[in-house]
């Protein structure tokens, strides 16, 4: 009697211990089990997100890149064309210029004939030529393909058409130095008093009506 109660004494408290620490990892394992899971899901949904999320990211900055890309193109353009419709104040100078030296350069000719000027006759006309029809498609990009205006404004316009296309005939002219200068002379004169007009019209539009107490009308 004795040892079979020593016996249920020694094995009660063992299985009590037993199932006790069975049971705690019994509820621990469920517990981890479902923490990974957890865990798992959440870097799952985490991955797909970001997955997907990361063609969403890069396309955005692609398109932002786009964006900015065309935002500074058309800034640059603007700015070009800002540019070019201010040059052509800066352009007239060289016609003015070089055809008023021409006819200065022409008169000398005229009275010492043996200076041997007249070569540099020819390239002021040749510049002259050049930078009048600069000056027109300038004076053409500042105002655009505009036809109003008053009438200093429709004078100047159609004058320094006129001076351009005066210009390359005498370009023309002075290539052939073999004909008779009359006509090379007649027209660097005559270009030397539209440049003259030209300068006074553009001084109307610039700084408005009889800027010199002078009225052309």
């Amino acid at each position: 009697m004795a040892l079979l109660a020593a016996s249920l004494l020694f094995v009660g408290p063992v299985q009590a211990h037993g199932d006790e620490k069975h049971g705690e990892e019994t509820s621990a394992a469920p517990a981890v089990t479902n923490g990974d899971a957890a865990d798992q899901a959440a870097m799952a949904q985490m991955g797909d997100g970001g997955a997907a999320g990361e063609p969403s990211a890069g396309h955005d900055e692609a398109s932002g890149g786009h964006d900015e890309a065309g935002g500074h193109a058309a800034e640059d353009e603007t700015g070009v064309m800002a540019v070019l419709k201010k040059l052509h104040p800066a352009t007239i100078h060289f016609p003015i210029a070089l055809f008023l030296m021409a006819a200065a350069t022409e008169l000398f000719v005229m009275r010492r004939k043996g200076a041997g000027l007249e070569s540099a006759v020819r390239v002021l006309v040749y510049g002259g030529a050049i930078g009048a029809v600069v000056a027109v498609l300038f004076g053409w990009i500042h105002t655009g393909l505009w036809f109003g205006g008053d009438t200093v404004m429709q004078v100047h316009r159609w004058n320094g058409m006129l001076i351009a296309v005066l210009g390359i005939a005498m370009a023309y002219l002075a290539s052939r130095p073999s004909q008779s200068r009359a006509w090379l002379r007649a027209s660097i004169f005559s270009m030397a008093a539209l440049v003259l007009i030209q300068g006074f019209l553009g001084g109307e539009l610039a700084h408005g009506p009889n800027h010199l107490g002078i009225s052309w009308l």
